[in-house]
């Protein structure tokens, strides 16, 4: 299986924000035009969001992190290619409820 940008779609209030972002990123781009002292400043400036920052700091690190799981991630790919894969289904539904319960605030 591979899951390619697993970021991004989950989170229900992301177009608002990029809305809100946009508006303020015009209402600059309007003071800036309006006011003599900006107008004299060249170059461009760079600001990331604190998601941005986020994502960043989580891909270094998984790309840092040592391949350690690689030979599990082996044997298990074979076990499904062969059929005798047998996954703990009772582990798998605890698992997949201690994540709800943490992802609820």
């Amino acid at each position: 299986m591979e899951i390619k940008k697993a970021y991004g779609g989950l989170d229900p209030y992301a177009a608002q924000r990029l809305q809100e972002n946009q508006r303020a990123q015009q209402d600059q781009a309007v003071a800036r035009q309006t006011d003599p002292v900006s107008q004299q400043q060249t170059g461009d400036k760079v600001a990331l969001s604190p998601e941005a920052r986020l994502l960043g700091t989580a891909l270094s690190a998984a790309n840092s992190a040592p391949n350690e799981r690689s030979e599990k991630v082996r044997a298990l790919k074979e076990q499904v290619q062969n059929g005798t894969y047998k996954p703990d289904i009772k582990k798998a539904a605890a698992n997949l409820i201690r994540d709800e319960l943490n992802l609820t605030p």
